[in-house]
Parts: structure tokens; C-alpha cells; sequence
């Protein structure tokens, strides 16, 4: 299969060469998802770009959710936010090699939402009204990684020196609002 892609608003035309056996599985994925190829194939490959770059720069583990959550069961509280309290030094270390600084925008924009979008750690959705912010999590991954999300996220938003004001979880609902203030 030989594919262009126009060279429109930003896109550049382009000619790939796929094995017809490529070719066919992503024809049948781009049917099933109700996509154009083209659609499919730059989802694809922005998704595999954005997390070899973004967050497999530091070595990562892939498990079923099912393990993750049997794991997570058997470590004690103790234990469990132990682990979250070093979340922003590995985070600062992943943005240290990406260059990317280390301030709320860049970790809602290169952390949060990465993590949510491309390694099933929650669903994350995000708002700013007048430096007032709104952080949502929603995770199905049990109660132990609900409580160790909402220590990671506090711990973060700790280092770079945020009050919450107000936090909230709902069984796997995590609610996080506080307002940038101009000492932070």
C-alpha cells in the first residue's frame, strides 16, 4: 500500500510503503473505528511518537489492569504513600531529560494527561476560569490506586508550592480545585 498525505494546514505529503498484511489490518481497524486510514494511521503514530518520547523516556512496565490492581491490593497504606511522595522526583527527572520545565502547566500538559491518555492511569479532564483550576481524575482501577492517586497528585501539586483548597474523591472520582496564586 503507498499512502500521501496532503500537504494542507500544517501537513506535509508523504509516501509509505506497508506490507500488504499492515495494510490490511489497519484498513479493517480504520472500518471498525469509523476513521479515514489517514485518521487512523496519524493517531497511531502521533500516540507511539508521543509516548516513546514523553513517557518511556524513563524505563516502563505494561501490565493488565487486572495485575496492576492485584498488586496494588497488597501494598499497606504505608507503603503506598510512601511510593507516592517520590511521584514529583521522578517526575522532575523525566521532564529534566525531555528539557521541559517543571510547572503546572507542563505537568497538566506533559504528565497528566499523558499518563491518562496513553498508559490508563485515569481519565483526566482539566479547567481554568481566572487562575482558578479544576483537576478531574477517574480511575478504574480500584480503591488502593484511587488512594495512592489522590497522594500522588497531592504530593505533586505540593512541590510546586499549590494549597488545594478544595480536594474530593467519590469512589473512583478525584476532584482537585485551587487557585494559582502569585507567590507559587
Amino acid at each position: 500500500m503507498m499512502m500521501d498525505v496532503e500537504a494542507k494546514s500544517g501537513a506535509q505529503r508523504i509516501t509509505l510503503r506497508l506490507p500488504n498484511s499492515v495494510s490490511s489490518t489497519l484498513k479493517k481497524e480504520a472500518e471498525k473505528r469509523d476513521l479515514p486510514l489517514n485518521a487512523l494511521i496519524t493517531k497511531i503514530l502521533f500516540k507511539n511518537v508521543s509516548f516513546d518520547m514523553q513517557i518511556n523516556a524513563l524505563p516502563a512496565v505494561t501490565m493488565s489492569d487486572f495485575l496492576f490492581s492485584r498488586i496494588m491490593d497488597k501494598i499497606d497504606d504505608v507503603d503506598l504513600e510512601e511510593i507516592a511522595r517520590e511521584g514529583p522526583d521522578a517526575i522532575k527527572k523525566l521532564f529534566a531529560i525531555q528539557g521541559i520545565s517543571y510547572g503546572l502547566k507542563e505537568i497538566i500538559e506533559n504528565h497528566f494527561v499523558m499518563m491518562g491518555k496513553y498508559c490508563g492511569w485515569y481519565s483526566f479532564s482539566n479547567d481554568v476560569k481566572n487562575e482558578k483550576y479544576r483537576l478531574v481524575f477517574e480511575t478504574q482501577l480500584g480503591t488502593k490506586w484511587t488512594k495512592f492517586l489522590v497522594m500522588y497528585v497531592t504530593n505533586i501539586l505540593e512541590s510546586l508550592n499549590i494549597r488545594i483548597d478544595e480536594k474530593s474523591v467519590h469512589r473512583n472520582v478525584l476532584v482537585f480545585n485551587f487557585t494559582k496564586r502569585l507567590y507559587e
